[in-house]
């Protein structure tokens, strides 16, 4: 009810501006314009609304002393210091860069809140209920999400998003001209300087009714006619402020413009760009829990959840007792209990596989969302909501046959294949034969699925972005060509039809179809593990392009946060939290539910270290999360939308104990190419020293932390790296440096 009152409310406050007697101003310019330009602006509000917005000219309020310079390769840093020349009150400044020979074809993106301008079906629906039941089931469905900020889908309609910067990963605004090829991203800073806190930019995107033109807007501050909540809109606080004679509001922006043929292109070149944030440092990384203790830490919460009654025991993925198929754990939180290698542990995976794999099953091979302690299928969310028979989400199967086929593979590797139970092989190669089935009836895997049938229920999304990982895995496990095939076709269809347009969704079973941050690591392990699996280097580019896309998702910069928040008194930074999606506007401490090995493998394979930087940032997000007590919730955020400035204190959330546990079990805590000594630190350690001897390397560990760190070295020369990492390979890596808190420790490398 919470959650439909704040949709409601938005038509209350866009009556509360129409009743204040103010009328809503353009950000456009009053004339066409011939050719892109900048218009400095001098803007008014009366409470939350634009009442004018006028270019700043000699003899007006402000005079603008502009700073302007090209740093090359098509960056151009321009900083704008207003001046005002009068006491005001409601105020405000701008930067509008004017696009001319627009066109609603053209890709507009905003870091994890707006892809492809959001131009999508809108309907109103409560908290995890789905689609409406007469959606289901049809091909020609429009992609579909609860409300949020979007340029209008709809031709001469007005059309025009606001946000501010604490609505976004990275204060960021970047578009394609697909009819000039350009790419121009515009970086700016989180906001103005006010005391102690910092008022936060707004970003915003407005379009003539015609499409013709278009204006993208940086306001100092910032000013949303109404505030995005979880669900809808709701009354906005933001306000303009008051100026005294002689102060200074200052707009500092990156403009970077490029040669650009598509979206990958542009989403790459935001990766490379995207921590260069005017006036700010990148944040030095905080190292605060090493991932050995993260790995105690998170184990400890995994087997808390384990339920051990007379006739039933598993791992609960989740606050309850119920067992659900992957996305948030199910079958999944066993993957780092099963690495630990013991006998106690081995023995509690058993345990979840008999009961995980001999209930749920639907006819087609396809697994129920969840089952109930008594092993009866219950329906939840979607299938709840609508009473809709044997609807499961399709996330949640492929995520169950990666993980599945991966533990039976990674058991073999310790040895412990004896304990593989042929009913588990032969429900796991009947839920690898329901995605081919689908694949081969329907061409697509869909957002939902009917279980029985093996039909799609619900289209047109990416929901099925790890069945080619899945799929490809039991090709080599159960010596499947045919798996193999379908994996390659469903990963051409998935990456041409979604990754290509800067947009992949389907994978939360919470919301609706918008765009998600899960979907897009899901899509990026499926196409490194074919490209494993195959040795297929075309797959390695298309990786490239959804490392850059996750990267949209995941913050880039230590956002300052009001002081009275709980995040800002624990000095917290924030660089690395990973948003959920357009609807879900909070950062978490990690994917949803994965390690991110997929960018190890990425970096070294090219060599690139933004990718390792992007794994890193999250790892270390991760840890800011972690309570006192050992526990960690999903809310690590910023946006005034959902738990601003909290972590969650006194809950939990089995997901991100779960992919803590996987980023400590498949990323090693240091890598090394030992034939040119180029390294890169992912664990919460320092290397002070490392020097060459004659049998390797010497390296000096400090660990800065309370807690005694274990780290991983993973140690290869140039041709070891040419091959395939493949799976569970963290096996292997046996060189092992234990380092005491607040000392160091050497290491010799070979």
């Amino acid at each position: 009810m919470k959650r439909i009152y704040r949709f409601a409310i938005t038509l209350a406050a866009m009556a509360v501006c129409m009743e204040a007697g103010a009328e809503r101003a353009s950000w456009l310019p009053e004339k066409p314009v011939v050719k892109d330009g900048i218009r400095l602006l001098d803007c008014s509000y009366s409470g939350p609304l634009l009442t004018e917005c006028d270019e700043v000219t000699s003899g007006g309020r402000w005079k603008v002393i502009p700073s302007v310079t090209d740093n090359g390769s098509g960056t151009t840093s321009r900083v704008y210091r207003f001046v005002a020349l009068k006491d005001m009150d409601s105020c405000g400044v701008a930067v509008a860069f004017d696009r001319a020979g627009w066109s609603s074809d053209n890709y507009v993106m905003l870091p994890s809140a707006v892809y492809g301008g959001n131009r999508q079906r809108i309907v109103s629906r409560a908290y995890a209920t789905g689609l409406d039941r007469t959606d289901y089931y049809r091909k020609d469905l429009a992609l579909t999400s609860n409300p949020i900020p979007q340029l209008s889908p709809e031709f001469g309609a007005k059309s025009r998003l606001e946000l501010l910067s604490c609505n976004v990963a990275t204060p960021a605004m970047a578009v394609l001209d697909r009819r000039n090829g350009t790419g121009t991203i515009y970086i700016t800073a989180q906001g103005l300087p006010q005391g102690n806190e910092v008022k936060d930019f707004g970003l915003i995107v407005e379009e003539t009714p015609d499409r013709s033109m278009a204006s993208f807007v940086i306001s100092a501050p910032g000013v949303r006619e109404l505030k995005p909540e979880f669900i809808g809109f709701s009354p906005s606080p933001d306000r303009g402020i008051k100026v005294s004679k002689g102060d200074t509001l200052t707009v500092s922006v990156n403009e970077i413009r490029f040669d650009c043929p598509d979206v990958p292109s542009l989403l790459g070149r935001f990766m490379a760009e995207r921590k260069n944030i005017p006036g700010t440092a990148p944040s030095e990384v905080r190292n605060l829990i090493p991932m050995s203790r993260v790995m105690e830490l998170m184990m400890a919460d995994i087997d808390d959840r384990y339920l051990d009654r007379d006739t039933t025991q598993y791992y609960c993925p989740e606050n309850a007792d119920w067992m659900s198929y992957g996305w948030i754990g199910g079958l999944m939180n066993t993957y780092p209990a099963l690495a630990l290698g013991d006998a106690e542990h081995l023995r509690r995976v058993i345990n979840t596989f008999d009961f995980g794999l001999s209930h749920g099953e639907g006819k087609s091979g396809y697994f129920y969302d969840t089952v109930g302690a008594d092993g009866n299928v219950f329906p939840r969310d979607a299938a709840a909501a609508e009473n809709i028979p044997d609807i499961g989400l399709t996330r949640k199967n492929a995520d169950m046959l990666y993980w599945t086929v991966k533990q039976l593979m990674l058991m073999k590797k310790q040895g412990h294949g004896k304990e593989i139970k042929p009913e588990w092989e032969s429900r796991i190669r009947r839920l690898a034969d329901a995605f081919v089935n689908t694949w081969k009836k329907h061409g697509t895997w869909g957002n939902y699925l009917n279980v029985a049938t093996g039909d799609v229920a619900i289209f047109n999304t990416s929901g099925g972005a790890m069945a080619p990982a899945g799929l490809a895995l039991a090709s080599v496990y159960f010596n499947n060509p045919e798996y193999l095939a379908v994996a390659r076709e469903g990963a051409k269809a998935l990456y041409d039809e979604f990754a290509v347009k800067g947009f992949t969704s389907g994978g939360c079973g919470d919301i609706l179809q918008n765009a998600d941050s899960e979907t897009a690591v899901g899509l990026l392990t499926s196409l490194v593990t074919l490209a494993e699996i195959t040795g297929d280097n075309s797959y390695i580019p298309q990786a490239e392009a959804l490392a850059a896309l996750c990267s949209t998702w995941t913050v880039s910069y230590p956002y300052i946060l009001p002081e009275n928040t709980p995040l800002a008194r624990l000095g917290a930074d924030l660089t690395g939290a990973v948003w959920a999606s357009t609807q879900n506007k909070h950062g978490a401490p990690g994917f949803c539910t994965q390690s991110g090995d997929a960018l190890f493998k990425l970096y070294r394979t090219t060599g690139n270290e933004l990718y390792a930087d992007l794994l890193r940032d999250i790892i270390h997000a991760h840890a800011e999360g972690i309570q006192p007590n050992g526990k960690i919730t999903e809310r690590l955020t910023y946006c005034d939308a959902d738990s601003r400035g909290s972590r969650g204190d006194g809950g939990k959330t089995g997901w991100n104990e779960t992919n803590g546990a996987m980023m400590a079990t498949e990323i090693p805590g240091i890598y090394i190419n030992t034939d040119t000594g180029r390294y890169f630190v992912f664990d919460h350690v320092k290397v002070t020293d490392l020097k060459k001897i004659k049998s390797g390397y010497e390296m000096t560990l400090f660990n800065p932390t309370e807690h005694e760190a274990t780290v991983t070295i993973f140690a290869e020369n140039a041709s070891q790296t040419a091959k395939p990492l493949g799976d569970n390979r963290f096996t292997e890596w046996t060189q092992k440096v234990t380092v005491k808190p607040g000392k160091s420790a050497k290491c010799r490398i070979h």
